[in-house]
């Protein structure tokens, strides 16, 4: 070989390193975002782009902000006026508070944002979280059989004995239809170890749902140590709206009867209803009922949260701290068809 093939040769073999050293460089800068050889437009790098390709970095998906947790506030205005039979029937109640839920608009009220006990009306925050755990716990559902503790079957009015075996979509229906305090208390064990921790959530979602006034103690609504859980009327309804997102909640808010999967039957302690088997002047089914949930204890009175649909409007209502279970009742049913009356211009 002449020594002018040997010098192109070397020639050749020099170029090539150059070539790959300044490839490397490129794809190096390129990667980190910099300005490449290429120029700001991008004019130069074509062809070192398609030489020496720079490795794709995907971008990561930005996480999306979690939806606003916090409930539209209800529109209170003018108070509406009641006829003179149910302004005497209101008296009886602490609290109420009757709400147009397509508009948001109060159409009557009482002492609805003072916070007062809510007995067992505390349920809807327990049902609520329970469905939301739903499929996000590993093993939990509604066909997942359950244990009845020592703990859950040694509170007060207890349904079931310790030791029970029912499945979770038995205890929901359990303490939504019959207002099992056992029930409740089974199920904040399941969700998060203990009732200790579990209203430890409840007050979480409440706070973040911006329910300032409310405060749990615990899954049932009964009292702990002389201290009840507390809430506003307008807060419940806060939480009736949050569970109509829930079926397996609301097939259970207008049932008047359930027969469990081991035949256990369980009947309401709501007088909206008409009773399978009892018969009382005030128990009636009211036409429209979606829901949802009674309440008592001695602090709290009878605490009733209604909801009901006709013709595509919904009004949701609460009454609390009410003598007994007639007058609770008699007021709400007044109040649903004043509020329906009051829409078509009938008063």
């Amino acid at each position: 070989m002449s020594w002018r093939n040997i010098l192109l040769l070397l020639l050749v073999i020099c170029a090539v390193h150059l070539l790959v050293i300044f490839g490397c460089m490129y794809r190096g800068k390129s990667s980190s975002g910099r300005e490449t050889a290429a120029g700001k437009d991008g004019s130069g790098g074509g062809i070192l782009e398609k030489i020496f390709p720079s490795e794709k970095v995907e971008a990561k998906p930005v996480p999306k902000a979690p939806e606003s947790l916090k409930v539209l506030p209800w529109k209170y205005g003018k108070n509406g006026v009641l006829p003179p039979n149910l302004q005497k029937q209101a008296k009886t109640a602490k609290s109420a508070i009757v709400v147009d839920l397509g508009t948001r608009q109060v159409l009557w009220e009482k002492n609805s944002r003072q916070p007062v006990p809510v007995a067992s009306l505390t349920k809807l925050m327990t049902a609520l979280l329970v469905a939301e755990k739903l499929g996000n716990i590993p093993g939990f559902s509604l066909d997942e059989k359950l244990t009845m503790s020592q703990t859950a079957a040694s509170v007060e009015s207890r349904k079931f004995n310790a030791g029970d075996q029912y499945t979770v979509r038995d205890m929901i229906r359990a303490m939504m239809i019959g207002s099992a305090n056992d029930a409740a208390v089974l199920l904040a064990e399941r969700v998060a170890g203990s009732s200790a921790d579990f209203v430890k959530e409840m007050n979480l979602r409440a706070e973040k749902m911006g329910l300032a006034a409310a405060d749990f103690n615990s899954p049932s609504g009964l009292p702990q140590k002389g201290v009840n859980s507390l809430a506003t009327a307008g807060d419940i309804l806060h939480l009736c709206e949050a569970v109509m997102k829930y079926p397996v909640i609301m097939e259970c808010c207008s049932e008047s009867y359930a027969k469990l999967s081991n035949g256990k039957e369980i009947y309401t302690t709501n007088g909206l209803l008409k009773h399978p088997t009892r018969a009382r002047p005030y128990w009636k089914k009211v036409d429209g009922l979606i829901g949802f949930k009674t309440g008592y204890t001695n602090a709290a009175g009878s605490c009733l949260a209604f909801g009901v649909t006709r013709n595509g409007r919904t009004v949701l209502g609460c009454v609390t701290g009410c003598p007994g279970a007639a007058d609770r009742e008699r007021l709400c049913s007044g109040l649903i068809e004043w509020a329906f009356q009051k829409q078509e211009g009938k008063n």
